[in-house]
């Protein structure tokens, strides 16, 4: 039964994202008459169960339509996750070189603070 449910999640997520009505594909998509759950609840134990067809999957080869519409599922998909990798990248990007700026002081005055330092290096703190 939860594989069922799961099922038919996965096929309301892929008409959402698709705007694909169940019937266009095969035609084999899953029912919601109460009769034929309970029958093919009954039957999934039975010694008789051939396969997904008796449960109203459909056939495990896609068709030419499906195949195509996986086809661009996945580069939909792979555009989008191109997309916010390359967000995320350039983000980090500008903030490595936002803090390496903030870090770095003039040759002149890095000097002068070096030589200070080395100067007051036993005991840095003024008095």
């Amino acid at each position: 039964m939860e594989a069922v449910m799961a099922c038919w999640e996965i096929e309301q997520s892929l008409q959402s994202l698709t705007g694909v009505s169940p019937g266009e594909g095969t035609g084999a998509t899953m029912s919601d008459d109460d009769e034929d759950q309970v029958e093919s609840d009954a039957n999934m134990f039975d010694a008789s169960f051939d396969g997904p067809d008796s449960m109203g999957f459909g056939p495990l080869i896609p068709t030419e339509t499906e195949r195509s519409l996986m086809e661009r599922v996945r580069r939909e998909l792979k555009h989008e996750l191109k997309q916010g990798y390359k967000e995320k990248i350039v983000d980090i990007r500008e903030e490595i070189l936002r803090k390496r700026r903030a870090g770095k002081l003039p040759g002149d005055t890095t000097s002068v603070l070096k030589a200070w330092w080395q100067a007051h290096s036993k005991w840095p703190y003024p008095t």
